[in-house]
């Protein structure tokens, strides 16, 4: 008896890596997936006996119904055959998420995720950051078109003035990248932002300036794409978010260009990052997910680890402390299994054991917040961290200190949690870093467990002053 075609088995894997359903796949369009299918001969009672779905259900999904559901979308995926990664399904089997997570503003909607274009803008709204999730999904994952490329991109102010621009001008530029970096971390950003929106008003004019070479071409654009990602941390840092974005916009396009994943998920992190700060940990999740399969196409188990690191921090952020945990531990896991640490990219270079202690302790932070009897967790992983990290790392390690009092006063150590906040204060000041800063609210919280020590109230009052004190950029 002859096979119908319902009864066949999933699509051949080459259907999804096409652009358009690559872009469907990271947007969770299920609809526009099931019509890119049916263009690829694959009809609807096939798709039904392949999900578990009855026809009519597909037919309303085709016809515009949304599915959210996160063990439908599981479903879907594993049935026809797609990577969990390019759905942004790879974390907790079994979570429910919000319907804020897994919608995003239609494509079309460009570049509205760049806000109000005043700088120093803190984060926008929620279709501004809506925005910028679908566009960093379609930058990462598929690529911009000319005229999108056109709409984000950040020009020089002056024309390049090289004539034909060789190894020794990457070589310069990769040089620039690790030097900022390293200011950045031991300084803060806003210590750095002058300096980096010069080196970039240099940088961005090479790319349309001659190269000797298409090697020497992709070096550039790879270090470009590194330098954008170093000025978008560095502004984020100082409290500018809407340049942030537009940097990260930058990197991802150009990572893109240049065939490395693993720069595009190292940015989508930092990416997230600006939203976990801005206590929207399911749009951080989205962003996280978006970089794990940023980093399954660059196979990088470094990459990997550390989106799943991060978003352990986002379901901490949430409360859910089974997910953040196995979150923690799997990437650990995930970590062991790089065959040579020494190849990794320099963007990649601060993914150690320190970074999951360090992230490990923001992440039972942010639970302890919810739920007290985390703090000695907290402590355990950001005093491991801060031991860990070099002197040079002065923001890191400054970051672990404000978590290290926030939690000792949390478990009921006033005299050490008073005694590290004094320390940590001076310590914030020293450095160019708004995002610390606001971080010291952590502490203000947990004194506020001890109303009738005089010493936690002057605390409360003192980081109240601090953190009205404008940034200083240098």
């Amino acid at each position: 008896m002859r096979t119908t075609i319902y009864e066949q088995g999933p699509p051949d894997p080459q259907v999804w890596e096409g652009p358009r359903m690559r872009a469907a796949l990271a947007a969770r369009d299920v609809g526009a997936v099931f019509r890119l299918l049916k263009a690829h001969g694959v009809s609807q009672r096939r798709i039904a006996s392949l999900t578990g779905q009855s026809q009519p259900e597909v037919s309303d999904i085709v016809r515009g119904r949304v599915v959210m559901a996160y063990d439908v979308l599981a479903r879907i995926s594993d049935g026809l055959g797609i990577p969990r990664g390019y759905m942004g399904l790879a974390y907790a089997p079994g979570a429910e998420l919000t319907r804020d997570e897994w919608l995003a503003p239609d494509g079309d909607q460009g570049s509205s995720w760049l806000g109000t274009g005043d700088a120093g803008g803190e984060g926008g709204s929620e279709v501004e950051r809506r925005s910028f999730i679908s566009l960093a999904a379609q930058a990462a994952l598929v690529g911009l078109s000319t005229t999108e490329w056109d709409r984000i991109r950040v020009r020089p102010t002056t024309a390049a003035t090289v004539g034909q621009v060789g190894t020794a001008d990457a070589e310069a530029l990769e040089r620039s990248v690790l030097f900022y970096r390293a200011q950045d971390d031991a300084l803060g950003g806003g210590a750095v932002r002058s300096a980096i929106n010069g080196q970039l008003n240099w940088a961005v004019g090479l790319l349309d300036a001659r190269a000797a070479s298409d090697a020497v071409r992709v070096r550039v654009a790879v270090a470009v794409a590194d330098l954008h990602s170093v000025a978008g941390w560095v502004h984020f840092d100082a409290g500018d978010r809407d340049s942030a974005r537009q940097h990260f916009a930058n990197a991802l396009a150009l990572s893109k260009e240049a065939g490395r994943p693993d720069l595009a998920a190292k940015v989508l992190f930092q990416a997230g990052r600006v939203l976990l700060h801005d206590q929207d940990p399911n749009g951080a999740l989205k962003l996280f997910q978006l970089g794990q399969a940023s980093a399954d196409d660059a196979h990088s188990p470094r990459a990997a680890a550390l989106l799943t690191l991060n978003a352990g921090w986002a379901y901490g952020e949430m409360g859910k402390t089974a997910q953040a945990a196995e979150m923690l531990a799997r990437a650990g896991d995930t970590l062991a299994r790089e065959h040579d640490p020494a190849t990794a990219p320099s963007w990649l270079a601060f993914m150690g054991q320190a970074e999951i202690d360090g992230i490990s302790g923001m992440t039972w932070n942010a639970l302890a917040a919810h739920d007290r009897r985390h703090s000695a967790q907290a402590l355990e992983h950001a005093t491991r961290s801060r031991d860990a990290r070099p002197a040079t790392d002065s923001r890191s390690r400054t970051s672990d200190l404000v978590a290290i009092a926030a939690n000792q006063l949390r478990a009921g150590n006033p005299a050490a949690g008073l005694t590290a906040a004094r320390e940590a204060l001076p310590a914030v000041a020293g450095l160019h870093s708004q995002r610390l800063t606001d971080r010291l609210a952590w502490i203000s919280q947990a004194a506020t467990l001890y109303p009738k020590n005089a010493d936690a109230r002057q605390l409360i009052a003192d980081i109240a002053t601090a953190r009205q004190r404008p940034e200083q950029a240098v």
